[in-house]
């Protein structure tokens, strides 16, 4: 008996599959128009209905920042905006998403800056798109890249550290200079300053507590999607 229960499970797994790919492999079928942005998306496939039209999950979207982030003022429950500045077609033509569209998404978690130079993550909750004419449509689509999170990267980190370097460094020269002259020998109290100073304030660098996440008004952010998007029609 068991076994004919999971002979039956197992088929009709197998069809439900078959019938999902059946879905994307008719004479309705279109292609998502790519972009450099998504020019390696895993599938482009889009399902052209007249109640619809479905953009099959694994298909890259890209979108933009409405407005200046910075997670220093952001918390938990927070929404923010994000803008299609291009509009979603079809290489055949057909319109998905129409520019100047928005994608909303919530604050689902923040963790701060910590000491050691670990920079803050910002966690997201894409919710729904809205149209222009008011229509809202749920989604589920995630960040692609393999950090599920937004966080300042290695190079504006380096950034931080050599400002630190430069800072203290400079203040550590200026004293050896001062111990220096005192003493008659000017070049030396440089290089010595310089030395400590700098090692100084790489250290205080390295130690510090990290980096917010800031974003500026219309940097992109490329998005997969999670699940398959059905979008209404578009004139």
């Amino acid at each position: 008996m068991v076994k004919k229960v999971f002979s039956v499970t197992l088929l009709s797994c197998f069809m439900v599959l078959n019938a999902c790919a059946y879905d994307f492999c008719d004479n309705e079928v279109e292609h998502l128009e790519l972009s450099k942005e998504t020019k390696n998306t895993k599938v482009d496939l889009v399902k052209i209905t007249q109640g619809g039209n479905v953009i099959q999950k694994e298909n890259l979207l890209v979108v933009n920042f409405a407005q200046n982030f910075n997670s220093k003022y952001y918390k938990m429950g927070d929404y923010v905006q994000f803008n299609f500045d291009n509009e979603i077609r079809t290489k055949e033509g057909t319109l998905l998403i129409p520019c100047n569209s928005s994608l909303i998404a919530r604050v689902s978690c923040i963790e701060n800056p910590k000491w050691f130079s670990r920079n803050a993550k910002v966690f997201l909750e894409f919710t729904h798109i809205l149209f222009e004419d008011g229509t809202n449509i749920p989604v589920a689509i995630q960040m692609s890249s393999k950090k599920k999170y937004l966080q300042e990267g290695a190079k504006e980190t380096a950034g931080k550290i050599a400002a630190y370097t430069l800072s203290i460094g400079g203040i550590g020269s200026g004293l050896g200079a001062a111990i220096g002259v005192a003493a008659g020998q000017t070049i030396t109290g440089l290089i010595i300053g310089g030395s400590v100073g700098g090692g100084v304030g790489l250290l205080s660098g390295i130690v510090s507590p990290g980096l917010h996440y800031k974003a500026k008004q219309g940097e992109k952010l490329i998005l997969e999607l999670q699940d398959n998007l059905k979008v209404p029609n578009c004139q």
